[in-house]
C-alpha cells in the first residue's frame, strides 16, 4: 500500500538514506549489499498508512489513552520493529503526562537486558512522539493465558523469574516500573518475557526528576496497596505486582477482585489478605513465594534482591550470572556489520560506536540492532539450510557440466543466478562441505 501521509522528521539527510553507499568490490569481508536492501516485494506488500523518516507505520498492535503501539517497517532493512505513536495533542490535556513525555525515552535508554524490550530511535514530528522499539513477535503473554486458561507451574516458572531478573536489574539502577502488569509482558521468537511500556516508570535519583514516589498510577488490579493509599513508596511495589502477574498466570484470574468495583473495597481485601483460591495443584514452595510477594506491609515485602534467592525460582534455573551490563562492550560489538554500516552504507566509524556503546536511540542505533538481529536470522537458517542440503546430498553425484542436482533441486547455471544471495551461499557451502570441493556448476 502506498504511503497516505509523510510526516517529515527533522534528522541528517544522510541518516535518511541522502547519502549513497560507499562502493567497496572485491571485499570478501563485508556481508553482502542485499543484507540492507530488503526486496521490493517487502515494503510494497507492507500495509502501512504513511511514513515517518525511515520507518512505514502500519497496523495497530495495542493501544492507549494517549499513544497507540503500530507495526513498522524499517525501509533499510526491511526489518519490522514497534512504534509507539504518542499524540501530542492528547497528551497536553493531562499535565502529568505532558511534563513526563520524553521520560520513557530517556529511562529506556538508561537500560539495557535481554528480558526488556530494547528502544532503537526516538523521532518526533509537531503532533507526535514516536518511540521506535524492537518487536515481539511471540505476542502479549495475556493472548498465551487466555488461549490455555492459565499456564502451568513449570511454565510460569519460568516467565516470573524472568520478570524478576528484569525488575531486578530495572532497581539495580534505580528504575521503579510502577506499571507490570501481564499485558505489558511480550514474548520474543524464543519464547522468552520482555518487558515494555516505561511510560509510568521513574527513576528521580538519577534523572533529577521531582517525582517523590507518591503519584498514585498504574492499573489498580497490579498496584500495591500503598500506592492506592497514596502513601510515600518505593520498589517494593513493583515486588507486589510480580505477585499479582504470577498469580494470573497460575490461575487465569486476579487475586484480589470486589464486585461492583470499588477501590477503597479493592484495598480493603488487599490489607486484609483476602485473596482469592488458589488451585490445590500448586507446590508448597509456589504458595510460599505468592504469599511473601503480596504481603500487604511494604515493611514484611521481600524486596526484589531477596526474592532473587526464593527457592521456587531457583528450580527454574539456578544460575542467574553476572549483573547484566547496561553497555554493551567493545568487544561485543558485531564487526561484520560495523564493517557493512562504514564500508556499504557510509556511517563513520565513531558514529556508530557511539550510538551502540552509549546505547543512545537514534537511526544509527537501529540500524546497527536491525542488522545484527537479520544477520543472526539469516545465519540460522543458512545453518539449517546447509544441513537438509548435506543430508540429500548422500543421495546424489555431481551431475554433467553446468548443473548441480539433488533430488529436490535441479537448476541450470542461468536459473541458479536468479536465485537469492542466501540460497547461492547454501548451496554451495553444502557442496564444498560434503564433496570437499566447488561442484561443476558454471558462474
Amino acid at each position: 500500500m502506498p504511503a497516505a501521509d509523510f510526516d517529515m522528521v527533522v534528522d541528517s539527510p544522510r541518516l535518511h538514506g541522502g547519502k549513497a553507499p560507499a562502493s567497496t568490490p572485491n571485499n570478501e569481508n563485508v556481508v553482502p549489499a542485499s543484507l540492507s536492501s530488503p526486496a521490493v516485494d517487502i515494503l510494497r506488500n507492507f500495509y502501512h498508512t504513511k511514513r515517518v523518516g525511515n520507518y512505514l507505520i502500519g497496523r495497530k498492535l495495542g493501544e492507549g489513552s494517549f499513544a497507540k503501539v503500530r507495526e513498522g517497517l524499517h525501509a533499510m532493512t526491511g526489518e519490522k520493529v514497534a512504534v509507539k505513536v504518542i499524540d501530542k495533542r492528547k497528551a497536553k490535556k493531562d499535565s502529568y503526562v505532558t511534563k513526563n513525555l520524553r521520560r520513557e525515552g530517556h529511562i529506556q535508554q538508561m537500560i539495557r537486558h535481554p528480558n526488556i524490550t530494547q528502544l532503537l530511535d526516538i523521532l518526533e514530528t509537531e503532533n507526535s512522539y514516536y518511540l521506535v522499539m524492537e518487536l515481539c513477535p511471540g505476542g502479549n503473554l495475556m493472548n498465551r493465558i487466555y488461549d490455555k486458561k492459565k499456564l502451568d507451574e513449570r511454565e510460569t516458572q519460568k516467565y516470573v523469574r524472568q520478570l524478576v531478573m528484569a525488575v531486578e536489574h530495572l532497581h539495580r539502577a534505580g528504575v521503579v516500573h510502577r506499571d507490570l502488569k501481564i499485558e505489558n509482558l511480550l514474548l520474543d521468537e524464543q519464547d522468552n518475557i520482555k518487558l515494555i511500556d516505561f511510560g509510568l516508570s521513574n527513576c528521580a535519583g538519577i534523572l533529577g526528576y521531582s517525582d517523590p514516589f507518591s503519584t498514585q498510577c498504574g492499573s489498580p488490579a497490579y498496584a500495591a496497596p500503598e500506592l492506592l493509599s497514596r502513601k510515600k513508596y518505593g520498589p517494593k511495589v513493583d515486588v507486589w505486582s510480580i505477585g499479582v502477574n504470577m498469580y494470573a498466570m497460575l490461575t487465569g484470574t486476579l487475586p484480589f477482585t470486589v464486585e461492583p468495583f470499588s477501590l477503597r473495597a479493592l484495598h480493603q481485601k488487599m490489607v486484609d489478605k483476602d485473596m482469592n483460591p488458589l488451585p490445590p495443584s500448586l507446590s508448597t514452595a509456589a504458595i510460599c513465594l505468592l504469599k511473601k510477594l503480596l504481603e500487604p506491609d511494604p515493611a514484611k515485602r521481600p524486596n526484589i534482591h531477596q526474592v532473587m534467592v526464593d527457592s521456587w525460582l531457583q528450580l527454574a534455573n539456578a544460575n542467574t550470572g553476572a549483573p547484566y551490563l547496561n553497555r554493551i562492550h567493545i568487544e561485543e560489538i558485531n564487526h561484520m556489520v560495523l564493517l557493512h554500516m562504514t564500508e556499504r552504507m557510509g556511517y563513520k566509524h565513531s558514529e556508530v560506536l557511539s550510538a551502540v556503546l552509549t546505547n543512545r536511540a537514534c537511526h544509527t542505533l537501529a540500524v546497527y540492532f536491525l542488522l545484527n538481529n537479520k544477520m543472526k536470522r539469516l545465519s540460522k537458517e543458512y545453518r539449517h539450510g546447509v544441513q537438509d542440503i548435506i543430508d540429500t546430498l548422500h543421495y546424489t553425484t555431481p551431475a554433467c557440466t553446468g548443473y548441480y542436482r539433488h533430488p529436490s533441486l535441479h537448476y541450470t547455471s542461468m536459473e541458479y543466478s536468479t536465485l537469492s544471495w542466501e540460497l547461492q551461499y547454501i548451496i554451495v557451502v553444502a557442496t564444498v562441505h560434503y564433496r570437499g570441493r566447488y561442484s561443476t556448476l558454471s558462474w
